[in-house]
């Protein structure tokens, strides 16, 4: 067919009281080059015809194929060369832009280009094209070609997703009919609860730590859910007309693998009464009563739940919550379940997955056991293994890392979760660490406050003779400092590493706040004013009933796609999670009474206030960037001004102050995995609450057999690495900052450390402004709390070895293969990072057991020439003995 110009009969209407304007009636001419201009990829279609305003004929082959190529342009699968393994979520799109009126479309990138303003996670060109129709004052100035582009720009958010990564691996659709709350789901997510949090918290004090994460826990699910459907007979019982069955007559669905996926997460993470227990029993040598233990950790762990329910509004319902991390687990979900989305051209997602399984299983075994050159590749210091400077600046063992190619081993390259994070959010981390390590190397060389007679960057906290720093040294029986010892004993000193990673941490949260009330005062002012209201609004009988009522719910507010899905769900009563809040707090003041715990309640209230400071923004920062830290150090320094000399307060007080934020965390991040999946929220709140409980006696069993039966568990020499570094970090807080006190600290051992506060609120209040006032100039995707961030994760024993080779691959999944190949990207990015993670795991755990547990070393050449050098050493530049002293700092008797 010639290169011309057709006709298109368009019958025109005046506008209608609706305020629409129906199909027009005049002739308009679309030539085949301006369907190149909207990027059609097939560039042998010559013409079509084309209704403008949702006249389609849906008979039309060719109309259709080009509909369809011009939403994959748009949607940015730029590398499709035919149409045979078009992704499902493209086609819905196209069937959605067909509804959609101009009219319509153009209130909807209007509302969007408000809502997703000065977002990093969306690409800049992406944004300005929002703009350019969000920011229009009247639909007339668009051509035909452009009234396209907006109805399909809209449809992607009205009925999807303006985020590549949400529609890679989301469902645009859900059947609300598919079965999930049943009795197999249930019990094999208690057997994957009792065995996986049992195991992680085994390992949890071993370096390194080996966990059992969901990827693991997925693909067992996956075996032993298709085996339940088919072996497992129907037997049940009838009840009021309902039936329950040990099994049902249908196929292993994947809401079913997702909700016992979600239970097992919940409980798989962080049980922070732990560093409390085990600090109290091993390094203070206390008796620590099995009821302390209890009741603590039950008031720990539900405290988040109380916060999660007021945190949904803002980082579960809002699309603008994008929680990358999460997205490795709804891939995978995805690749064992859902065959339908593997139809047509390529690898299935769910062969791709056991392909890479299998190569990490096999791989791990070469830098963990056969070849640990692998994993610790100093090669510099091999050309001169006793250059202590040398090995000082460019060591993986004791040394900041400065190498190009530092590991290759992806228990190591996977520590900045390359193949998740978003480019911009790692790469700026990263540019936070490397300037940390020029820091360190300033700080270290000048010789500030003679940290060159300790190591550069080690972890531990020594004493001014270079050994290692035992608390009890200067402790009275009541577990608070005796002066007389103290005095006679040392001050506690920090490597160059752990001194500049606390002054970042401590300038992180002026800097926090500072910058967030700044660039997001609307937000953060309407969420606690909502709180407020909603807290206050419970004096009425009128509120108490609307939330008992079955047609309440807290996404009335929100009409995305998902939540709008998420509104055929009963949706949980705020009152649910506030009754589960004052419970957690009741609980917790009879601990603080009840046991010697050396704690007075306003304390534990200072605490909570705090997390109610900090909480949204902190979990808004999560929520789109996946960076996220924790209170811990800020409710040292209050409780430590506050109480000082008492650690055993501090302790108890920072594990409120901490896990109140992170669990509070770890419960939205399910949560919004349920929302990703459709889960309903009642059945999810009901599993998180069982298993959260059943969690409490497996981590303590496992914990306390550990102490009792694992020889020289927490000691330096274990032979199993059981050395507990994390309890050490835990104890060095108590002894700095409650045993002394940070008054202490600030005013004489390292004054720096208070100037921090005043750094990071400038910081915060320079780019607050700019970013607020002059944002036509400022990068939207520079995040300097993301910076700073990036300095305190540069803490030892992770150097820039635990950074460099992942910022390589976060670059070519993130930004290269997103750009450039969208498609390959959404089938198998995510599927990538689950299919090595599982691999590690196991591959660890067998290895674990086969050959390390029993000290079974391979001894040769590869294994040996990292630690052969003085980077194995941590040793520091200068010898303290030599000092006609014998020690460094002040006079004995005269301490700070």
């Amino acid at each position: 067919m010639d290169d011309k110009k057709l006709e298109t009969n368009i019958e025109e209407k005046e506008l209608g009281n609706e305020g629409r304007a129906e199909q027009p009636g005049k002739l308009v001419e679309v030539s085949s080059d301006s369907f190149n201009e909207m990027g059609s990829i097939n560039k042998n279609k010559t013409s079509t015809n084309i209704a403008v305003e949702g006249m389609y004929d849906t008979e039309d082959e060719s109309l259709y194929e080009i509909e369809l190529e011009n939403v994959l342009e748009k949607m940015g699968y730029l590398d499709y060369e035919n149409l045979t393994d078009v992704p499902e979520s493209v086609k819905y799109i196209v069937s959605k832009v067909r509804t959609l009126s101009p009219e319509e479309g153009f209130d909807i990138l209007k509302k969007a280009a408000v809502e997703f303003e000065g977002d990093p996670n969306i690409p800049e060109l992406e944004y300005e094209e929002l703009q350019k129709f969000g920011k229009a004052e009247d639909i007339s100035q668009f051509n035909e070609i452009e009234i396209f582009e907006l109805r399909t720009l809209a449809a992607m958010i009205k009925f999807h997703s303006p985020y590549k990564e949400v529609r890679a691996v989301v469902e645009a659709t859900d059947d609300p009919n598919i079965p999930v709350e049943t009795f197999r789901s249930y019990f094999l997510a208690l057997l994957c609860a009792i065995v996986g949090s049992g195991f992680n918290e085994f390992f949890s004090h071993r370096v390194v730590t080996i966990s059992v994460n969901t990827s693991v826990i997925q693909m067992f699910l996956y075996f032993f859910g298709k085996a339940w459907e088919r072996y497992i007979p129907c037997w049940g019982i009838s009840v009021k007309g309902r039936k329950y069955a040990i099994n049902i007559d249908k196929p292993w669905t994947a809401k079913e693998q997702m909700f016992a996926t979600l239970l097992f997460a919940i409980c798989s993470g962080t049980f922070y009464t732990h560093y409390n227990i085990l600090t109290q029993k091993v390094y203070y040598k206390e008796d620590v009563p099995f009821g302390y233990q209890f009741w603590l950790s039950l008031s720990v762990q539900f405290l988040g739940f109380g916060f999660a329910g007021i945190l949904r509004r803002y980082v579960v319902y809002n699309p603008r919550a994008l929680w990358p991390t999460v997205m490795t687990t709804l891939a995978l979900n995805k690749a064992l379940l859902d065959n339908k989305q593997d139809k047509g051209n390529g690898m299935s997602r769910y062969k791709f997955f056991f392909i890479t399984f299998s190569a990490m299983f096999i791989y791990n075994w070469f830098p963990t056991y056969i070849i640990n050159i692998l994993n610790t590749f100093n090669w510099m210091t091999w050309i001169s293994p006793q250059n202590l400077k040398l090995a000082l600046i460019t060591g993986g063992v004791s040394g900041l890392g400065f190498n190009p190619f530092p590991s290759f081993d992806w228990n190591v390259v996977s520590n900045v979760s390359p193949l998740i994070i978003p480019f911009y959010s790692n790469m700026t981390q990263f540019c936070g660490a490397f300037f940390a390590a020029l820091v360190i190397i300033a700080v270290y060389f000048t010789n500030y406050k003679d940290c060159q007679y300790l190591p550069m960057f080690t972890n531990p906290l020594f004493t001014n003779k270079a050994t290692v720093y035992e608390i009890t040294n200067i402790l009275n029986s009541d577990f608070k400092i005796d002066e007389k010892k103290y005095q006679e004993y040392s001050a506690p000193y920090y490597t160059a590493g752990n001194l500049v990673a606390y002054g970042s941490f401590i300038a992180l949260y002026p800097l926090l706040i500072v910058y967030s009330f700044i660039t997001d005062w609307e937000l953060l002012s309407g969420a606690f004013g909502l709180w407020i209201n909603s807290l206050w609004s419970f004096r009425s009988w009128n509120q108490w009933k609307k939330t008992f009522s079955k047609q309440y719910s807290a996404m009335d507010s929100y009409d995305d796609a998902h939540s709008n899905m998420m509104k055929n769900y009963a949706e949980v009563p705020d009152w649910w999670y506030f009754i589960i809040l004052i419970c957690s707090i009741i609980v917790a003041i009879c601990v603080c009474e009840k046991y010697q715990t050396n704690t007075p309640i306003w304390a534990l209230f200072v605490s909570i206030g705090f997390n109610f400071a900090f909480l949204i923004p902190l979990t808004i920062l999560e929520a789109t960037t996946g960076f996220s830290f924790g209170l811990n150090l800020l409710i040292e320094m209050i409780i430590g001004y506050a109480l000082p000399g008492n650690p055993l307060a501090l302790m108890l007080v920072k594990a409120f102050g901490y896990n109140i934020d992170g669990q509070a965390d770890n419960y939205v991040s399910n949560l919004k995995m349920g929302h990703y999946s459709k889960i309903p929220p009642v059945a999810l709140f009901r599993g998180q609450l069982i298993m959260v409980f059943i969690q409490i006696f497996v981590n303590l069993g496992v914990l306390n057999w550990s102490i009792s039966n694992i020889k020289g568990f927490c000691t330096r020499t274990q032979s199993a690495k059981f050395t507990c570094p994390d309890a050490q970090t835990y104890y060095n807080a108590s002894v700095v900052w409650g045993a002394l006190g940070p008054k202490k600290i600030f005013n004489e051992v390292y004054p720096i450390l208070r100037w921090c506060w005043l750094i990071g609120a400038l910081i915060g209040l320079f780019f607050g402004i700019w970013r607020r006032f002059g944002s036509k100039y400022y990068p939207n995707w520079f995040n300097p709390v993301l910076f700073v961030g990036g300095m305190s994760n540069l803490s030892p024993p992770y150097g820039l070895m635990y950074f460099i080779p992942g910022i390589v691959v976060n670059w070519f999944s993130q930004y290269y293969m997103k750009r450039n190949h969208l498609r390959l990207w959404s089938k198998y990015n995510y599927i990538l990072d689950s299919g090595f993670t599982s691999g590690l795991v196991l591959s660890a755990i067998i290895i674990f057991f086969a050959v390390q547990f029993k000290d079974t070393e391979l001894s040769w050449w590869g294994n040996n020439v990292p630690y052969n050098g003085v980077d194995a050493n941590t040793i520091p530049l200068r010898n303290v003995s030599a000092l006609p002293r014998g020690y460094f700092g002040p006079e004995l008797g005269h301490l700070p």
